[in-house]
């Protein structure tokens, strides 16, 4: 990972925050469950405060959990380093459709956002274990979101990243797939780590169900992906 992220200010924070619900939906009646998958990938810029890109990371899976998850969607929650290593995985059940805890929901996304301490980046093993996943939880909706910078220079599978998206998005029960972070950084040949990523995904880029946000547009494009999870109950 390659440059630094501004720090989503609390006064953007808003933005992430959803907008009043009924109810029936505070209370998680007639949703059907989903499968909401975070892999945050924590190499290279990760390391350094003053990025503020683990910040971002963690506002971002925040507010997946308290505003996206429901009583009965399973989660899965991956944390990219020079291999994946599984936080969390199971499917959440509450009384009342009550929200996961504040205090679980902390102890989650710092475990998540722990910067990694070795060399390498497996961004693409990280999809792949994500499809593996989602693939066993057949009938259900299947969102995923990954934050990452896009750096596949030190990704010893990055030739498979495209087949991976693919195999993703040609499964039936695949709603959405939200990419977080990518760097608009001047890559290797001058062309931005952003567009190189996007180059890697082929022709899954184009695909409707696959959004994606630069480092400074998360603010922006949340509310978007929080109208697509909701569509993807119906």
């Amino acid at each position: 990972m390659t440059m630094p992220f501004p720090m989503i200010v609390p006064a953007v924070l808003s933005t992430l925050l959803p907008a009043p619900m009924s109810a029936s939906t505070l209370l998680g009646l007639s949703t059907p469950p989903l499968h909401l998958t975070v892999a945050v990938d924590m190499t290279g810029s990760s390391k350094n405060p003053a990025f503020k890109y683990a910040d971002q990371a963690r506002l971002l899976s925040q507010s997946v959990l308290l505003n996206q998850l429901r009583s009965g969607d399973t989660v899965t929650l991956l944390r990219i380093c020079d291999g994946v290593q599984t936080v969390a995985d199971f499917t959440f059940q509450s009384k009342n459709g009550a929200r996961l805890g504040k205090a679980d929901i902390l102890r989650y996304t710092a475990a998540l956002t722990k910067p990694c301490t070795g060399r390498g980046s497996a961004i693409t093993a990280g999809v792949q274990l994500a499809v593996k996943r989602a693939a066993q939880t057949k009938g259900v909706g299947d969102v995923t979101v990954l934050f990452t910078d896009g750096a596949l220079l030190d990704d010893p599978k990055r030739a498979s990243l495209g087949a991976a998206v693919k195999g993703f998005l040609g499964a039936k029960d695949t709603r959405l797939l939200f990419v977080a972070g990518l760097s608009p950084e001047a890559g290797a040949g001058g062309v931005s780590v952003r567009d190189s990523f996007v180059k890697a995904l082929g022709g899954s880029a184009s695909d409707k169900r696959v959004l994606l946000a630069g480092a400074y547009d998360l603010s922006n494009v949340y509310p978007t992906f929080a109208a697509q999870v909701k569509a993807a109950r119906r």
